[in-house]
C-alpha cells in the first residue's frame, strides 16, 4: 500500500504462524551509532509488519533505532506498564495467551524478551515521537480557515487501479507487460495483486501522485522510486462534499505537519549518525 498512514503499534495483529524461519544464531545485521540491530529484531519485524521483505524491515528498524536514540536523549522512555498492555493487546487480538505466544516464539528461537525489546523501540519511535512533535507543532485558526476556503467544501477523488512491482522483478515485468492487457492480467502473470484505491490529491507517494493527477481517465501511468515500479490506471473521478469540522481539519493539518517534521528529523539524524548494514 502506498497511501500515507502510520500503523498503530497497539492495534497490530501478529500472525505468528504466517512465516517460517531457519534457526539462526542471533547475529548483528546492522548498527546505528554502534548500537546493534540483531537477527532476532529482523525476524520479529517480519512478523510484526507482516512482510517477508527483509530489506524493508531492516530499513524500518534503522529508522526506529535513530528515533529511539534521539528520544532517549531527550529523556523520554516507555513505561513498562505500556509494554505489558501492548503484549496483552497482542494476545487478545490473536485470541491466545502470552504463554502460547512464548511457545510459538520459541519455535523461531525468539523469546518474549525479544518481543518486549522490539515493542519498546516501536512504541517510543511511533507514539512517543508523535506525542513529542504534537507539543512542538501548532496549527493556527487562520490555517484552518484557509484550508476550508481552499477546499471549498468539495473534494475531488480518483478511483485507481494500482500495480506495485519491486525493482528486482523489472526484467520479468518487461517480459509480461502488454498495454493491451488489463492490470489484472499483468498482476496475475507477476504473481502480485492489483490494489483498488480511492485517493485525493497528495495522498499517494509524490512521484506516483504527480502522474495520477496529470493523466486522463482510462490512461496507464508509470512511476518509480528507489525500490519499486508503479503502474496505475485512473478508472473514474468523483467529487464528494467535505463535511469535516474545523477540529477535524485541524487534526488533519496537524498530522501532515507532524509527518513532515518526522521526515525532516530522520534526514537530519541520518546525516549525523554512523549507520552500518552487514550483509
Amino acid at each position: 500500500m502506498v497511501s500515507r498512514g502510520i500503523k498503530e503499534v497497539l492495534c497490530g495483529v501478529l500472525l505468528w504462524t504466517a512465516l517460517s524461519f531457519a534457526s539462526l544464531v542471533d547475529r548483528v545485521v546492522a548498527s546505528v551509532n554502534s548500537e546493534p540491530i540483531l537477527e532476532s529484531d529482523v525476524k520479529m519485524g517480519m512478523l510484526f509488519y507482516e512482510t517477508t521483505d527483509r530489506k524493508l524491515v531492516v530499513e524500518k528498524l534503522i529508522e526506529d533505532m535513530l528515533l529511539y536514540q534521539f528520544l532517549l536523549g531527550r529523556g523520554l522512555q516507555v513505561p513498562q506498564e505500556l509494554i505489558d498492555e501492548a503484549l496483552q493487546n497482542i494476545a487478545r487480538a490473536n485470541r491466545t495467551s502470552l504463554e502460547s505466544i512464548a511457545e510459538e516464539l520459541a519455535k523461531e528461537n525468539l523469546t518474549l524478551r525479544d518481543l518486549r525489546r522490539f515493542l519498546e523501540r516501536e512504541i517510543l519511535a511511533t507514539q512517543g515521537l508523535r506525542a513529542l512533535l504534537e507539543r512542538e507543532v501548532r496549527v493556527s485558526d487562520a490555517e484552518v480557515e484557509l484550508e476550508m476556503l481552499k477546499r471549498g467544501n468539495v473534494r475531488v477523488l480518483r478511483n485507481i487501479e494500482l500495480l506495485v512491482v519491486e525493482k528486482k522483478d523489472w526484467d520479468k515485468l518487461k517480459r509480461v507487460f502488454d498495454p493491451q492487457k488489463s492490470l489484472e492480467e499483468i498482476a496475475k502473470a507477476m504473481g502480485v495483486k492489483v490494489e483498488r484505491l480511492k485517493v485525493g490529491k497528495g495522498e499517494l507517494i509524490e512521484v506516483l501522485d504527480r502522474e495520477v493527477w496529470k493523466s486522463g481517465l482510462g490512461e496507464l501511468v508509470f512511476a518509480e522510486d528507489r525500490d519499486s515500479v508503479y503502474i496505475a490506471k485512473v478508472i473514474s473521478q468523483e467529487e464528494v462534499k467535505e463535511d469535516k469540522s474545523k477540529e477535524e481539519l485541524r487534526q488533519e493539518l496537524l498530522s501532515k505537519k507532524v509527518e513532515q517534521r518526522r521526515a525532516e528529523l530522520l534526514e537530519r539524524l541520518r546525516k549525523n549518525s554512523f549507520i552500518k548494514v552487514i550483509q
